[in-house]
């Protein structure tokens, strides 16, 4: 089980840690990511630029897409949330219905 944490970072940038269960009991482990949401996410979600509560939910959702793929030891550190599709085509279509507009 892992714990995703948002936190806006001015514009269109995110700080995110996801805090992963070992076991139950243990330390966590923990990663750190920075993403950006980029203006063609934007775009293909047709979403409000503007809105920082529904870009941090887009960020939360991306993640957990994401954590359903590939441990987060696998997700790159530092990245735009474009960069996704490269790696799952679906991704758009999938997050399109988990992120209000």
């Amino acid at each position: 089980m892992s714990m995703i944490r948002v936190e806006p970072h001015g514009g269109r940038d995110f700080a995110v840690e996801i805090a992963e269960e070992t076991a139950p009991g243990a330390t966590a482990r923990t990663f750190s990511y920075r993403v950006r949401v980029d203006d063609a996410v934007i775009a293909a979600l047709e979403l409000d630029p503007d809105d920082d509560a529904g870009l941090s939910a887009l960020v939360r959702e991306s993640f957990g897409y994401l954590l359903a793929r590939e441990p987060a030891s696998s997700i790159l550190p530092d990245f735009d949330l474009s960069t996704i599709s490269r790696y799952f085509p679906g991704y758009l279509d999938e997050i399109r219905s988990r992120v209000p507009r």
